[in-house]
């Protein structure tokens, strides 16, 4: 499996709460559209006190996979988006490796 992470900082202003909504309300529905997309979770930081307000984690079966997603109108809009909205993004990539597998 093949990830990528993209960590978001809200921009100067911006309440916790309102990045929040517009994360969940409006970011995501650009997320949703990719073609082969196989998981994606959004993950909100508690308090705003911390270095970062979020970390998404959007899940692809390879690399290539990823690329020609971002290659596309929808990959290319989403990224703006995230970037367009956010004080500092921070995006990385990576492959997976599992070391324990979750129970039941």
């Amino acid at each position: 499996m093949y990830k990528l992470f993209g960590i978001l900082k809200r921009p100067e202003g911006v309440s916790l709460e309102d990045f929040h909504q517009w994360w969940l309300k409006e970011h995501t529905t650009l997320v949703k559209r990719f073609p082969g997309l196989k998981k994606y979770a959004v993950n909100l930081m508690t308090s705003g006190d911390q270095r970062y307000d979020g970390v998404a984690e959007v899940w692809f079966d390879s690399k290539e996979d990823m690329e020609k997603i971002f290659a596309t109108q929808e990959g290319q809009t989403a990224r703006q988006s995230a970037s367009g909205r956010s004080g500092e993004i921070v995006v990385l990539f990576g492959e997976e490796h599992i070391v324990v597998e979750g129970k039941g």
